[in-house]
């Protein structure tokens, strides 16, 4: 869509959503800019994330001049089909999902991913939002740096901690943290170490125990993943997350919960005791992290549920965890935030005159109400998953533990 009448759009945020977005806009011919808080593109947002429910409409709507998709597979340039596995206790069955080839279920690298999103987008970085002005003429977004940029619609796009959604909601926001404790940690496998827990689950695994040490009555879960493999593919850049309940962690003082005090030291002293009494291949990945592979700011959970008629309808919309943020625990948060994305793309490509105030509070209007309809559904029932148990279905079918060799 080109031409004197159509927006353009400012989009805040060059993650997964805001990137997306990007993509879709210039396939539409939609002018846009990126901005990002950042400083540049090289700085970590996480690990592996699952795409699946919207991979269809994602690849309809890219531009023609991407590149390969298969290159954001995390276990490139292994030939091993991704899957997850679930063990409800030490001595389970192996349960989970293993695409099939076809593509229908994609753990990709984040980072990769990212790059892959980036392609041909002149994002420009250490852009963080300070103030948002917003008229019948446009919107204009100033930045703390001092500049400020100008257009017919703004997008946030920059996840939980979002200055649009606060803008929005005129300071009244409904982000808590969620009562789940977490402890991490990462390290590198290679020869034997790494081919048994790709067996384990070729992408990622998860275990519920309960805390055979401390007959505290807590019931534990450890998250064991591969971020990415060597380009030998002779290695592989593992991750874990030791997961429980405690409503402290979304307390009055949340920050001086001891997770968030305490040393790589303690954190792994705590790790080990809590996960003494598995198997050796369930605890392999701690048992091979240092203090220093410790993350001493653990990571935080939020949860976003906002009614679908929360947010104003006009020229400033969001996208994404900025609108509905929720727990990893069904491992939709990404699918979303892209679905968003695309989504909202074909809403502004619907807007013929970006002076018609009228009909673009109708279409953005139109589009927030499902997106947070569906965003904040998802985020209500990853709320509880962690301590549920899980529904049967795409990520719950019997999987073989046949041998991998690297």
């Amino acid at each position: 869509m080109t031409g004197a009448k159509a927006p353009h759009v400012l989009i805040l945020g060059a993650g997964l959503g805001g990137l997306t977005l990007a993509q879709s806009l210039r396939k539409k011919g939609v002018s846009f800019e990126v901005f990002e808080k950042v400083h540049d593109q090289h700085q970590p947002q996480g690990w592996a994330v699952g795409l699946h429910t919207m991979l269809e409409d994602f690849h309809a709507s890219m531009p023609d001049d991407m590149p390969d998709f298969a290159e954001v597979n995390h276990l490139n340039p292994l030939k091993t089909m991704p899957e997850i596995a679930f063990y409800d206790s030490v001595d389970g069955e192996k349960l989970g999902f293993r695409d099939d080839g076809s593509g229908r279920w994609v753990r990709a690298n984040r980072t990769r991913l990212r790059d892959w999103l980036a392609t041909n987008i002149n994002v420009q970085f250490n852009k963080q939002a300070a103030r948002i002005e917003e008229n019948e003429n446009g919107v204009t977004v100033h930045f703390k740096d001092g500049s400020k940029a100008s257009g017919d619609i703004l997008v946030g796009a920059e996840g939980v901690q979002s200055p649009t959604r606060k803008y929005l909601l005129k300071g009244q926001d409904k982000l808590v943290r969620h009562k789940t404790a977490t402890v991490s940690g990462e390290c590198t496998l290679s020869g034997d170490l790494f081919a048994e827990q790709l067996e384990m689950g070729h992408s990622s695994f998860l275990v519920d125990f309960p805390n055979a040490q401390q007959d505290d009555g807590k019931k534990y879960h450890l998250f064991v993943g591969v971020n990415k493999v060597s380009p030998d593919g002779k290695s592989g850049e593992y991750y874990f997350s030791l997961l429980w309940t405690d409503p402290d962690v979304a307390g009055n003082d949340p920050d001086s919960f001891w997770t968030r005090t305490s040393s790589g030291e303690d954190l792994l002293a705590f790790t080990k005791r809590i996960t003494a009494a598995l198997p050796p291949k369930f605890r392999r990945t701690i048992d091979e992290t240092t203090p220093e592979g410790m993350l001493t700011r653990p990571i935080t959970i939020y949860t976003l549920i906002l009614d679908e008629d929360a947010l104003p309808a006009g020229r400033v919309t969001l996208l994404g965890d900025a609108a509905h943020a929720m727990t990893p625990f069904r491992g939709e948060g990404g699918c979303h935030a892209m679905q968003d994305a695309l989504n909202l793309a074909r809403a502004l490509a619907a807007i013929e005159d970006k002076n018609d105030v009228a009909s673009i509070k109708t279409i953005l209007g139109g589009y927030q109400k499902e997106m947070l309809k569906r965003g904040s559904e998802a985020a209500r029932l990853s709320d509880t998953q962690l301590d549920e148990p899980r529904p049967r279905g795409m990520f719950e079918q019997p999987l073989p533990s046949d041998p991998v060799v690297v």
